[in-house]
């Protein structure tokens, strides 16, 4: 069985790397990733920080995704 604090956990990690990612990879903000991506998923409805990218999105259960943009998207080290 799927341990939903695990799986919460997991979300945001990836989350939190996609944002990371996103800034290009900057030294020194692990924890802001975190706390921002943890926000994310601790209240979608009240939030007024930026929004989410595609693959944020898709880790957050959201169905407005641009599929495409995203499939063909760079890649680093692609």
């Amino acid at each position: 069985m799927l341990d939903p604090d695990h799986t919460a956990e997991q979300a945001i990690r990836e989350t939190a790397y996609f944002m990371w990612e996103r800034e290009g990879r900057p030294d020194g903000r692990a924890e802001s990733h975190w706390q921002r991506a943890a926000a994310h998923f601790a209240s979608p409805l009240t939030r007024n920080d930026e929004p989410l990218d595609d693959q944020e999105k898709i880790l957050a259960g959201q169905a407005d995704v641009n599929m495409t943009a995203l499939l063909t998207k760079d890649v680093f080290g692609g």
